[in-house]
């Protein structure tokens, strides 16, 4: 590994190592949301808070694109997509008076020395740069498992799993920064997500705290127009038919702790249209005749409508996928709303994953992490894109929060939520759970310190040791990628399967749902996943807008409760 920004090396190195002196009087491993979000949002230099201290961790698996999964053969990956995007990112982070640095992982063999330079002369100044080469780790093909590797079988690059690599980053870099940003290198991650993350990890955590000190025994209603709105009756209430402890019809339910503690920020990857005039998605009515349409036709208060009637959706396209004229890369310039959309990715599924214990591959390192921050565990952002109306669900929380889409999740995770496709006169209706059309493979994660205690609250109610589980969750992964040889979801860690229990939510309010888009700027699934798995953003959110309307109508018929 080097530090290849010579001119700032000195200076970055010196101020890492100063600040972890300095941890007794400004304790780094005690830090909380609150006071995280606080020192994100001061940009002035006479703040006496210390700046936020980012690590954006970008891996790419080639220089030059390979001609799969529709890119063009020889493309210039590094400089037309994977610069573009970061430098955004960076730029976006400093301009709040964050600290950054970059760690490039990289599949492919050595980056040549104006390669670098191209790269160092791109970054703002005083922003550090630190590069694994030849980052593939090695793995027996088509070994299944089964028994051990012949004694004359040889080893291979597992492609696949350089997705995992960020783990021992992490573990290297962790008293050094207060957040990381890791992500594939063709995602752009800019302050704007950052902020909404934290705000809304925020609003969750204000709310555990109201919980926590509610006199019915940590337990918080939705408060409605200044009125505490009363739990729906637990009468004729549906029952789930697979095995969620709740069922489909939770819509302002009061919420308690532990499932507070499982509520999480979620984010849909998008993607712009080009502007060929042979594509596709283009055509007259393709995009208009989405899947579920007609279950789910969407809202027209999700749109704005001029004098000539037609709708434009309340969305705003510019924090996640605006470009300038010309763009760069497979980007487009300057896109509308209408342009904006996503896709149902297909991906391993099957894979449970404990938050600490994917982190680090070493099990003494395990033991020892786990040891010294049981109070302040690692929380991951797993990202999964959903365009399946199918699988969504709405439910509205306690303020902060108020209104949410509820994005899926395994069956026994659930918190609760009015489904999408719930109705009183067939309650055996099959919810969609863990279905590959409707579950993404992840883009990237974001980490930080959160005093929730996740990792022992989960596994104590589950009655799991918290040391032993962790290393057979390890060995599992390790099985799992040797055996089947696919590219895993990044970081194989899908956080609201299995133990972990974690919801991914998105606020339904304009502003703040549409910075839970990030854009894929490689811009290729729009011409290799099928037409039918897309849909316009526009149009999937006007869908949420209309479960939640029958959600409020299903309240005021059965509960005589009107929700805003």
């Amino acid at each position: 590994m080097m530090h290849i920004n010579s001119n700032h090396h000195q200076l970055q190195h010196r101020r890492r190592l100063s600040e972890l002196e300095s941890s007794s009087s400004d304790d780094h491993w005690t830090w909380d949301i609150p006071s995280i979000l606080s020192r994100a949002k001061k940009k002035s230099s006479l703040s006496t808070q210390q700046p936020l201290r980012v690590l954006i961790i970008t891996t790419s698996l080639v220089e030059y694109d390979k001609g799969t999964r529709g890119t063009t053969h020889g493309f210039d990956r590094l400089q037309h997509v994977t610069l573009p995007p970061l430098i955004d990112s960076v730029k976006s982070m400093t301009s709040h008076g964050w600290h950054v640095d970059v760690y490039l992982i990289l599949g492919y063999k050595n980056l040549a020395p104006h390669r670098k330079q191209l790269i160092i002369d791109a970054l703002p100044p005083g922003v550090g740069l630190e590069v694994w080469e030849d980052a593939i780790p090695l793995y027996y093909k088509n070994n299944f498992n089964k028994k051990r590797p012949r004694s004359d079988q040889a080893i291979s690059n597992g492609d696949h799993a350089l997705s995992r690599q960020h783990r021992f980053v992490l573990r290297d870099k962790l008293p050094y920064y207060d957040f990381f940003v890791a992500f594939e290198d063709d995602m752009r991650i800019t302050a704007d997500h950052v902020l909404e993350f934290l705000e809304l990890s925020n609003d969750i955590y204000q709310l555990y705290k109201e919980a926590m000190s509610s006199s019915n025994g940590q337990e918080v209603a939705v408060v409605d127009n200044n009125v505490e709105q009363l739990p729906p009756t637990v009468v004729n209430r549906h029952k789930s038919n697979d095995g969620a402890s709740v069922g489909n019809d939770i819509i302002h339910d009061p919420i308690n702790v532990k499932h507070i503690q499982r509520l999480f920020p979620g984010l849909l990857r998008v993607e712009v249209l080009d502007r060929k005039s042979d594509h596709p998605l283009r055509k007259k009515g393709v995009l208009d005749n989405h899947r579920f349409v007609k279950e789910c036709p969407p809202s027209s208060e999700a749109f704005r409508y001029n004098n000539e009637g037609s709708g434009e959706s309340l969305l705003d396209p510019t924090i996640c996928c605006d470009e300038h004229d010309p763009p760069r890369g497979k980007m487009t310039a300057h896109p509308t709303m209408e342009e904006v959309v996503m896709w149902e990715s297909e991906c391993c599924t099957h894979l449970l994953w404990l938050i600490c214990g994917d982190l680090f591959g070493s099990r003494v390192v395990l033991n020892s992490f786990i040891l010294s921050t049981l109070a302040h565990t690692f929380i991951l952002h797993s990202y999964c894109t959903t365009a399946n109306i199918h699988a969504t669900g709405v439910r509205k929380y306690p303020d902060p929060i108020g209104w949410v889409a509820a994005m899926p999740v395994e069956d026994r995770a659930d918190v609760g939520s009015f489904w999408s496709g719930y109705k009183k006169e067939e309650p055996n209706l099959k919810r969609p759970r863990r279905v590959d059309e409707t579950i993404g493979n992840q883009a990237g994660e974001f980490v930080t310190f959160i005093p929730f205690h996740f990792c022992v609250s989960w596994q104590q109610e589950a009655k799991l040791n918290i040391f032993t589980t962790q290393l057979a969750l390890v060995d599992s992964y390790l099985h799992l990628t040797q055996s089947t040889g696919k590219e895993t979801p990044y970081n194989a860690i899908l956080l609201n399967f299995g133990v972990c229990y974690l919801n991914r939510i998105l606020p339904l309010e304009p502003r703040r749902f549409e910075k839970h888009l990030i854009y894929h700027v490689s811009n290729n699934k729009q011409r290799t996943a099928p037409a039918k798995k897309m849909i316009r953003v526009g149009d999937f959110y006007g869908q949420i807008i209309t479960v939640k309307e029958r959600a409020k109508k299903f309240a005021k018929e059965m509960w005589s409760t009107e929700l805003t």
